[in-house]
């Protein structure tokens, strides 16, 4: 054990030498030089995540950034003083100075990193309140980018996605045990994010792997979102059915060429159609609900137009019966049918099954 207590001292000596812009680390974020707690006698460090604002859900990089308010507590008797002799119950610091005064008193400082942060973690207010029989409220506001890797875009647009916000401590769990303040965590009322509804924000507190190798306690903060779908029905699906009920409408239409020129503009518009909705998603592995319906639409336009090609041939060779008999069979089966078929088999095999 002692050696375990060397390591991670010389882990911190380092920390501290090196230089930190002070506008974009927070607390803990290095460590300190304090002896740690010991396995049978832990220290207990409560966690709060409160997400005051979403700033971009960017779904090409799969990540999201947030405005995010952290609140740790624990209690230490090495950082108690005399109330009567201060004057006051409560000693106010800010970062640095807190940990030079939790140094000096050799108390327990927990160090903690955020395990799925992409980008600096800009504080904008911080400071830790020390009450006279050693309890710690530290409280930080930052701004930050965080991955997102459960996204899964399998029912685009109905998907249902999962926001985390991972606190994972530095040291293994038998010398410091985090555990969640849920009254202090969850969403704020004004995220400004306006394409989701983000909603069911819970806490989790489980062990992971950490930096030194070992089991580590981690707290996160866990959110679900679902995208508004009034945009969609209005911007996507509506245009959509407009262009079914036109493929459709050129069956009524005597003139075959005039169908054959109608069919190939609307080809043209699914592509652009297609290109203009995958270009909010990243490149997938898989068709998501919305990239199969397409598909299906743009191999029926071009079904189409190659129909509308062979009753046209069979008209300019005498066989005029045979292509209106064709004809009419398409309008009224094969068509609607196979439109209805495609929605159906979407639906069950996308957003049904699990």
């Amino acid at each position: 054990m002692a050696r375990i207590l060397v390591f991670f001292l010389l882990i911190v000596q380092i920390a501290f030498a090196l230089p930190v812009k002070a506008s974009a680390q927070g607390l803990f974020q290095g460590g300190s030089r304090a002896l740690l707690g010991t396995p049978e006698n832990p220290v207990e460090v409560g966690v709060g995540i409160k997400i005051d604002q979403i700033t971009s859900v960017d779904q090409k990089a799969e990540n999201y950034g947030a405005v995010v308010v952290l609140r740790f507590e624990w209690t230490d008797p090495a950082l108690a003083f005399d109330r009567s002799e201060l004057g006051r119950e409560f000693r106010v610091f800010n970062p640095p100075a807190f940990v030079a005064h939790a140094t000096e008193r050799d108390a327990v400082v927990p160090s903690f990193v955020i395990h799925n942060q992409q980008s600096n973690r800009w504080v904008h207010e911080a400071a830790a309140a020390l009450r006279y029989d050693g309890h710690v409220t530290f409280v930080e506001k930052s701004s930050l980018t965080l991955q997102a890797p459960h996204f899964n875009f399998l029912k685009f647009p109905f998907d249902t996605q999962e926001f985390h916000f991972e606190i994972v401590s530095v040291f293994p769990s038998e010398f410091v045990h985090y555990y969640p303040l849920d009254q202090y965590s969850g969403l704020g009322d004004t995220l400004g994010e306006e394409e989701w509804i983000l909603d069911n924000a819970r806490m989790l507190s489980t062990t992971t792997s950490g930096l030194s190798g070992r089991e580590s306690d981690k707290v996160e903060l866990v959110f679900e979102g679902k995208r508004h779908l009034t945009y969609y029905v209005i911007r996507v699906f509506l245009p959509m059915l407009v262009l079914v009920m036109v493929g459709w409408a050129l069956f009524f239409l005597d003139e075959y060429r005039k169908r054959i020129d109608i069919a190939g503009a609307n080809l043209l518009v699914f592509v652009a159609f297609n290109w203009a909705i995958s270009a909010d998603l990243p490149k997938l592995g898989y068709l998501t609900f919305l990239d199969f319906i397409l598909q299906c639409m743009f191999l029926m336009t071009g079904a189409l137009v190659v129909f509308n090609v062979m009753l046209r041939r069979l008209k300019v060779s005498g066989r005029e019966g045979t292509a209106r008999k064709l004809d009419n069979y398409a309008i009224k089966w094969i068509y609607p049918l196979g439109y209805a078929a495609i929605v159906g088999y979407a639906v069950w095999a996308f957003l049904l099954l699990p």
